[in-house]
């Protein structure tokens, strides 16, 4: 849900894209660059919208940039259901915003495995310094630290799956809403100023 026109105005004009505009300005081959420039190799190179999301997401700026439509008494009401459906899948949208990408390159496997060696180490301080457990109780201690593990483990699991199941509505809605948005400017239901942010 990009603004295409929105998007290269930033690219050029807003410092917060500067990498990116300096890789655009290379892959162009020219420092003078215009917007509709901007534009034609975005279209051509899908990553680096990939790239303008990620600076986005980084920076905590939505990259859905859609407005809800106004449901006017002058619609007819598959008119005011598609906008009502549209207006439902945008905010389904942005509260999902932050799965767009799949699970595959998360930092979920660093962030909850430390939190697991964290606790085996504090364990391990615990044991060792205030009680005698390494000695006389050897296995249990090793075998407590198996179960930090395999919780570890599990949590992982069911961190990455939960993210996979959020990632898979995000995309089936964004293509869904996407068809919906091109049927009705196709329609002249709405006009593009009336649903993209410019």
């Amino acid at each position: 849900m990009i603004n295409i026109q929105k998007v290269s105005n930033q690219i050029l004009n807003d410092g917060l894209y500067n990498t990116l505009l300096f890789e655009i300005k290379e892959k162009l081959f020219s420092q003078n660059i215009t917007p509709l420039m901007i534009e034609e190799l975005l279209k051509k190179d899908p990553s680096l919208l990939c790239e303008y999301k990620e600076i986005n997401r980084q920076s905590e700026l939505s990259s859905i940039q859609v407005k809800e439509l106004l449901v006017k008494k002058s619609d007819t009401s598959e008119i005011a259901q598609r906008k009502r459906e549209i207006n439902e899948n945008i905010q389904v949208l942005k509260n999902l915003e932050n799965f767009e990408g799949d699970s595959k390159n998360s930092a979920y496997p660093i962030w909850i495995g430390s939190i697991g060696v964290m606790i085996i180490f504090m364990a391990h301080n615990i044991i060792a310094l205030f009680s005698e457990l390494y000695t006389t109780h050897e296995n249990i201690v090793y075998l407590f630290f198996g179960v930090i593990l395999l919780l570890t483990y599990f949590g992982y699991i069911k961190i990455k799956s939960n993210h996979d199941i959020k990632h898979r509505i995000f995309t089936a809605t964004h293509v869904k809403t996407k068809k919906m948005i091109e049927d009705g400017l196709e329609k002249g239901d709405f006009s593009f100023e009336e649903i993209y942010i410019a």
